[in-house]
């Protein structure tokens, strides 16, 4: 590959067959962040992010820290989410990444624009929707794999795929204007946004 490739839908001159290998395993970090989640495999899935890596979600749901910061900080965050959706909401959940369109891809770095839907299955037999947004995942090689070094929430209007100005800051650990670095107990705080159970359909 050469050293920069800011990636155009239908674009075929830069497709050669070492940026499809690297592609596919960029797009997989970022659909097997979902389904790690769902399986409670939270030991594989800090295997998915840098030790600096940034978790962001726009806008905070009410409680919810804006910004979360390092492998261990997000890991265990999810990890107490997922127990209190099972064991007080009673859902388990399920992740589907769709759509995703990888929009920049160099030597050790990469961006990938997806949907993420969530839905619910209830210990009472209810299904419904839980939430429905976009990630945009910047991803660096550390070695012979690829991880996930910022990741961002979008669940309202879809951001731009190509912003004119960038998305900012792609320095995992430099803190967003108005963003805080919280305490892992921070995470737990979802609890309350949970526990607001919405009908299906709702």
């Amino acid at each position: 590959m050469s050293e920069t490739h800011r990636l155009q839908p239908g674009e075929t001159t830069q497709l050669d067959h070492r940026m499809l290998i690297e592609r596919a395993a960029v797009t997989d970090v970022v659909v097997a962040a979902g389904l790690l989640f769902d399986s409670g495999e939270f030991e594989t899935l800090g295997t998915l992010y840098t030790a600096d890596a940034l978790f962001e979600m726009s806008p905070a749901p009410e409680g919810f820290p804006a910004t979360v910061s390092t492998r261990e900080q997000i890991t265990d965050g999810l990890a107490r989410l997922w127990q209190h959706n099972r064991e007080t909401v009673g859902v388990h959940s399920r992740h589907a990444t769709s759509n995703l369109l990888v929009t920049r891809l160099d030597a050790d770095t990469a961006e990938v624009y997806s949907i993420f839907t969530v839905t619910g299955s209830y210990t009472d037999g209810r299904l419904g929707l839980r939430r429905l947004g976009n990630y945009v995942d910047l991803l660096h090689r550390e070695g012979t794999a690829w991880r996930i070094a910022h990741r961002r929430l979008y669940m309202e209007g879809p951001p731009p795929v190509w912003p004119a100005a960038g998305r900012g800051t792609d320095q995992p650990g430099t803190e967003q204007p108005g963003s805080d670095q919280p305490g892992t107990e921070q995470l737990a705080a979802e609890q309350r946004v949970s526990e607001q159970v919405e009908e299906p359909g709702a």
